[in-house]
């Protein structure tokens, strides 16, 4: 990857006093009364530490807890449950934990989006720019993790499930060992069609018995249970029998669109892949058939989901029954969301669409009381999840290498708080492209708490000037559901200007020496 373009002469001096005095710089909003606010800045290059660096102590609550992690592939934050429609084990979680309101992954599909989860990098920093296969290579096992990390500070670590970021996958239960987990147990790749029907039972089962195995340890624990449910809607209708699914009362997103020609024009392309992939669905919602059949896809999607929340409820079970509960932090999560049907899209993409953005992460720690039940807004990233994690296990990340993401812990305590006031996304999957000519598929863009912002190019645009991007912004606060680009409006050439420089910003501060660190 080449260096990020030149800074915008857009700063003013940090806070005095300040312990990043000398490496943060204020950043403007313009519109709608945004503030400004000091974001960290870090170099993005992370280097592999020997094991020694990590020095295990107590989080701020006095103990080391377990660590068990519950993650759904292809599940969106952006899911209205019919009425008398529930999902008891999620419910269960958020009330025993606060729910991150404002979560998002900074890319898509799914190798990118876990790759952020478990190194707390962006892909372009750690080099998954697309599905792990033949053009993109695996995860680099040099670049520290989630596990490696927790093991080096005195942790058992297993891995259950869904991984997709190396290509080939075997029953070596050692086969994670260079990643950092103890245990690889039954092991599933990318998610072929009916792969969550079939392989998620067994992901529960082996997780049930793996938590009563291990009820006596002495020794904390990490272990990662990955469903890959609800991602089987990747192939629907094409392998389902919509007529088969349960009407759970699921309605046709509000946002369906059927003109796209104001978006940038890689969504009508992804249109079209996505009846390639999953088969044809309507593109208007106007006759009534074309409607009832966008409600039984997305009963489909609630019965997946439903399918999911029984496993987790076993799983959660399976812990009460430990006797480990009391001392085990749950955190729930998705690597990346699903359009369903918003926009008249589906699967995700190269879009900064929330469907596509926004996903589920609930941290449920039984030792803070205090604060169960709530709900966070604050701005969090999926780069987040390695410091919080390891913070909660008494490990300090940085020791591994500089990290751009926060520690969430002070969310856990104060849930009104924040970290930060806008997060970068990024976009370079080639299979969201297609590999077409001259298609711009390759995203840069930012999340703020109200506008949602994105320039697209070419690979070879990316560092290139502002003539080579097609733009697209949100105001989310007076546009919800994300209908009308304000880049085609000539009035808000002002805020859309402040967004890019903005991007900019972000790109030098959370992506510089992003060459090397997958080197």
């Amino acid at each position: 990857m080449s260096k990020p373009p030149s800074i915008p002469p857009h700063r003013t001096d940090p806070q005095p006093g300040s312990a990043e005095q000398r490496r943060t710089s204020r950043r403007r909003f313009l519109g709608a009364g945004l503030a400004a606010a000091t974001l960290p800045i870090g170099a993005g290059v992370f280097a592999a530490r020997p094991a020694a660096a990590a020095q295990p102590t107590a989080d701020a609550t006095g103990s080391r807890p377990n660590l068990l992690i519950l993650m759904t592939d292809q599940e969106r934050t952006e899911v209205v449950l019919p009425s008398g429609f529930s999902l008891p084990a999620r419910d269960r979680v958020a009330g025993d934990g606060v729910t991150f309101g404002l979560h998002h992954t900074p890319t898509a599909p799914c190798s990118p989006a876990r790759s952020t989860v478990f190194t707390g990098l962006h892909a372009p920093v750690n080099g998954v720019l697309d599905n792990v296969g033949a053009a993109q290579p695996d995860l680099s096992a040099t670049i520290p993790t989630l596990g490696t990390m927790v093991k080096a500070a005195g942790y058992h670590t297993c891995y259950i499930g869904k991984w997709h970021l190396t290509q080939n996958i075997t029953t070596d239960p050692a086969y994670l060992t260079p990643y950092g987990f103890d245990e690889a147990i039954d092991l599933l790749a990318g998610g072929t069609p009916n792969e969550g029907t079939q392989q998620d039972p067994g992901v529960a089962q082996q997780a049930e018995a793996w938590l009563a195995a291990h009820a006596a340890d002495s020794q904390p624990w990490l272990c990662v249970v990955s469903f890959v449910n609800p991602h089987d809607m990747m192939f629907c209708p094409r392998f389902y029998r919509l007529d088969d699914v349960p009407d759970y009362g699921a309605a046709v997103p509000t946002n369906f669109e059927s003109d796209l020609s104001s978006k940038p024009p890689v969504q009508t392309v992804w249109r079209g892949e996505n009846e390639a992939v999953g088969g044809a669905m309507p593109n208007a919602v106007t006759a009534p058939d074309d409607a009832h059949q966008w409600r039984q896809w997305g009963n489909w999607y609630l019965e997946l989901l439903r399918r999911t929340d029984v496993l987790m409820s076993g799983v959660l079970d399976a812990l009460d029954a430990s006797g480990r509960a009391a001392d085990t932090v749950v955190v729930r999560l998705a690597d990346h969301g699903e359009m369903g049907g918003g926009h008249g899209l589906r699967q995700k993409g190269a879009m900064i669409y929330q469907e596509n953005l926004r996903v589920p992460l609930v941290i449920a720690d039984p030792r803070r009381p205090a604060t169960h039940g709530s709900t966070s807004t604050a701005l969090t990233s999926h780069i987040d999840v390695v410091p919080t994690l390891a913070s909660l296990a008494g490990i300090d990340a940085t020791a591994f290498g500089p990290l751009v993401g926060h520690d969430l812990t002070v969310l856990l305590d104060q849930p009104g708080g924040s970290v930060r006031t806008s997060l970068l996304v990024t976009s370079d999957a080639t299979s969201s492209g297609l590999g077409l000519p001259g298609l711009r598929y390759c995203i840069r863009g930012v999340l703020t708490a109200r506008y949602s912002f994105g320039r697209y190019t070419t690979p070879d645009g990316i560092d290139g000037p502002p003539s080579g991007y097609t733009f697209e912004c949100y105001d989310r606060l007076a546009d919800p559901g994300e209908l009308h680009n304000l880049a085609n409006d000539p009035s808000r050439a002002s805020l859309l200007k402040d967004l890019n420089d903005l991007v900019n910003q972000l790109i030098a501060d959370e992506l510089q020496g992003g060459g090397t660190a997958h080197a």
